[in-house]
């Protein structure tokens, strides 16, 4: 019996071949039968129109878009671009629903995910959907119907103690003890203080120039200019803090590395831990910041000045700091009170 002739071309391998031209490309398609080669063809123009997935989408989301971020805003992002590639896995980007999308926010509401971070979640899909509006794979983005879930738990950064702030009064001499020290007297973020030289400290005029900051990139340390006006700003040097720096001259930095240059990630953070364990203290750097708050609230510093020295760019965020100094002092004054009211 005659072999049926095959209508692809077959290769010396015994392959058979057909290739088309889709999108401008040469695409080849193999298989043992020229049924085989169909079959491919068929999954292949299915593939096609059902669109990329959408980790597919996602990734090249990522790729173009988180140089552009800033090392912090890029390791916020990437809890919610993982959780986003995981959830979406298999599911290509054009059947991504409002539902589905809602869905991942009702679940992360249940499990008492903070309202920032399901907040972060419903940015970071919506940015990778928009990429995807750009590139012409959607027409509607469809986190534009989603809005996060209401009650959402929102968990301020604890005050510190009186208990522990006399401890870092106190040890401002101890190894590692100037720098909370400093961040407790200026406010300043961490990043702020590590990029502070000589030439910020005008002693004559008794203020602390803040025009800079120190961030990390995979550990290595870059400087950059604030993200917003309202960090550009001057500080009162104040007199407790300007009798315990030490005096030096010109591009120097106050809290430099072992090499005079700027403090490596890694070294910062050695240093930090060294300075907890020495003082049994479990404070952060921004929990520091929040104590000269309450420091500017306790000395009625107007949320507006307070927002100026602390380089706040929204009022919002000065005000929710204040309010929780409020609320917390009311505790701790209803906690003495009934104390007393107990020995009268």
């Amino acid at each position: 019996m005659t072999k049926k002739k095959s209508k692809y071309y077959v290769r010396p391998d015994g392959l058979h071949e057909a290739i088309r031209v889709i999108d401008g490309k040469r695409v080849p398609f193999r298989g043992r039968t020229d049924r085989e080669v169909e079959q491919k063809m068929i999954e292949y123009r299915a593939k096609i129109e059902q669109g990329p997935l959408f980790p597919e989408v996602a990734v090249k989301w990522k790729e173009d878009h988180f140089p552009s971020l800033s090392p912090s805003t890029a390791n916020g992002y990437t809890s919610s671009y993982n959780r986003a590639k995981d959830r979406f896995n298999s599911m290509p980007i054009k059947e991504l629903a409002p539902a589905d999308v809602d869905a991942l926010l009702q679940q992360m509401a249940h499990q008492k995910y903070a309202r920032k971070t399901v907040t972060t979640q419903l940015l970071v899909i919506n940015l990778i959907c928009r990429s995807a509006i750009l590139d012409g794979i959607i027409r509607v983005n469809p986190c534009a119907a989603v809005s996060v879930p209401k009650g959402l738990r929102h968990t301020p950064r604890d005050l510190p103690s009186d208990e522990e702030l006399k401890v870092v009064k106190e040890g401002w001499n101890l190894p590692g003890g100037l720098l909370p020290y400093f961040i407790l007297y200026t406010g300043c973020r961490r990043g702020e203080a590590m990029a502070i030289t000589y030439n910020d400290i005008d002693r004559k005029k008794k203020i602390i120039r803040v025009n800079k900051s120190v961030c990390y990139a995979g550990g290595d340390p870059f400087i950059k200019t604030p993200k917003s006006a309202a960090g550009n700003r001057e500080i009162i040097l104040l007199d407790k803090l300007a009798a315990v720096l030490p005096l030096g001259i010109g591009d120097a930095l106050l809290f430099p590395g072992p090499d005079g240059k700027i403090m490596r990630n890694v070294t910062l953070r050695h240093r930090w831990d060294r300075w907890r364990k020495l003082t049994g203290l479990t404070l952060t750097p921004h929990q520091l910041r929040h104590g000269y708050a309450t420091m500017l609230f306790e000395a009625g510093i107007s949320e507006r000045d307070a927002m100026d020295l602390l380089g706040h760019s929204d009022i919002k965020l000065t005000h929710n700091i204040y309010t929780h100094i409020r609320k917390t002092r009311k505790k701790e004054t209803a906690a003495i009170l009934n104390e007393a009211a107990n020995k009268f």
